[in-house]
């Protein structure tokens, strides 16, 4: 009898062990694609003539595609902090502007990112490609990523060919993380092998990767076969092929100047090989049978570069038209970036949204997808779309935008702080040596997209209703910007 209760009892078992083992193969992946300086308008599916995007064009057709879509910050680093701390940068300070005696890493360890909540839910977590949030000890496996690869400070690659680390034009400040591989490997290509690795690798347990491209930031290098293909296109439309830093389709607005025309072969080959390795990494989920299984989520960390100073004649990537501006700019051009979700069984395929989102966003929406828990301690100030991926189109609560530390001699911009409220965005100007007081601008961007119509003077009570929402959520979060000297305060 007791060997007969100890069979039964090994059988209860293993049957509660197989139910939970099935149980745990159906928790949902989630793989998380950050394409670097990506605008809004460099894919086939949003209208341009020169670029071919097919892969990312069926990802829209597989899921939902997000229209009013906005980086947290208009560049690298502080929208990063957004998208992986869940915070707005202007809150702690602004990523990139803050006292770098007090804090080592951009990314502080002491705040959690979505990697370690769900590597703590049980979660195989990887990150490749492009960090660029801390330095020696602050790299993704020390902020929940485990399995990292090709990770590290560098906001950028000093050459896309195997060796990485060595420019192949002029010199490069940027300090790569040493990387084994076959002379003129190209570093877009290696990134899609190494996800697909991690995938086969972790295909029999929940997994979470983000793919960070380094993709398309300068410098604009590509394979020499497929520059040709677009150069030939380019010809073939009637357009003159960039040369990158007198192209004729550069017009001068005040301090900047910005590119009109997407025509340069080499960026059209960068986003080439970007959306080649997506398809790639899809027909891998499909092959192994986890498709259906897996979310994506493919968006860009702010718009594409397209604006330079004009004391400065650095080659210019693409245009954002009708959007005004790019990288840099708090314009729609340098904010609005492309997001797509593919959520099989739960999203409605080529679907539409008009929700507005903020990178800040992504944080609360991936753990609600994967029915995770934010722990009670951690402070974020993201908003979950899940009702949009749900069909349930909503006003989200008002987008804050403060960006101190303008480049004026690089991309051309200022410093400045905008809000949007639905359809309504107010920038601020801050002062500066040549400017004594704020300056600012009100625009509707549902019928003025690109920005073209200041209608302050126009707008008195919409004006003095975002002024004071603006000044207020300055106040609330504690940004900090440069006073009239230059100096912070």
């Amino acid at each position: 009898m007791k060997t007969l209760n100890k069979i039964v009892t090994t059988l209860i078992l293993s049957a509660g062990i197989s139910l939970a083992n099935t149980a745990e193969k159906k928790r949902p992946n989630i793989i998380f694609v950050l394409v670097d300086d990506m605008g809004a308008m460099d894919t086939s599916m949003s209208g341009s003539m020169v670029y071919e995007t097919p892969s990312i064009d069926q990802l829209a057709k597989d899921g939902i595609t997000f229209k009013n879509a906005y980086a947290a910050h208009p560049r690298c680093v502080p929208s990063r902090y957004g998208i992986f701390s869940g915070r707005i940068p202007g809150h702690d300070g602004n990523p990139g502007f803050q006292d770098r005696k007090l804090e080592k890493h951009t990314l502080p360890l002491s705040r959690v990112t979505w990697g370690e909540v769900l590597k703590d839910a049980g979660y195989s977590t990887g990150y490749i490609g492009k960090w660029h949030l801390g330095k020696k000890g602050g790299e993704p496996d020390k902020q929940g990523f485990t399995d990292s690869r090709i990770a590290g400070a560098a906001g950028a690659p000093p050459s896309y060919f195997h060796p990485y680390s060595v420019a192949r034009k002029g010199k490069s400040k940027e300090d790569f993380v040493p990387v084994e591989g076959v002379k003129d490997e190209y570093l877009t290509d290696r990134l899609n092998k190494e996800a697909i690795d991690f995938v086969v690798k972790n295909k029999d347990k929940p997994f979470a990767l983000v793919l960070a491209h380094y993709a398309v930031h300068t410098p604009l290098e590509a394979p020499e076969d497929t520059v040709k293909k677009y150069q030939k296109k380019i010809r073939k439309l009637g357009l003159e092929v960039a040369k990158g830093r007198k192209d004729k389709d550069i017009k001068s607005v005040g301090n900047g100047a910005f590119k009109t025309v997407q025509n340069n072969p080499v960026y059209a080959a960068m986003l080439e090989h970007t959306d080649r390795g997506l398809g790639q990494l899809r027909a891998k989920l499909t092959e192994l049978g986890i498709a259906d299984n897996t979310i994506i989520i493919l968006t860009s960390d702010h718009g594409g570069l397209s604006t330079r100073s004009i004391s400065k004649d650095r080659p210019l990537a693409t245009s954002n038209l009708p959007y005004r501006n790019g990288k840099g700019w708090l314009y729609e051009g340098g904010t609005r970036v492309p997001m797509i979700v593919v959520w099989p069984g739960k999203v409605k395929p080529g679907t539409i949204s008009a929700t507005q989102t903020l990178g800040t966003d992504h944080y609360p929406t991936i753990l609600g997808m994967l029915d995770v828990k934010l722990p009670a301690e951690v402070k974020i100030d993201g908003i979950s779309y899940l009702p949009a991926l749900n069909g349930k189109d909503s006003k989200r609560a008002p987008l804050f935008f403060h960006s101190p530390l303008g480049r004026p001699t690089s991309t051309g911009d200022h410093p400045a702080s905008s809000i949007i409220d639905g359809d309504w965005k107010l920038i601020q100007i801050h002062p500066r040596p040549d400017l004594k007081e704020p300056l600012y601008e009100l625009y509707n961007i549902k019928t003025d997209p690109g920005e073209l119509s200041n209608v302050v003077a126009k707008e008195k009570a919409t004006f003095d209703h975002l002024r004071k929402l603006l000044i207020d959520t300055k106040t609330k979060l504690g940004t900090r910007q440069r006073n009239k000297s230059g100096s912070k305060k």
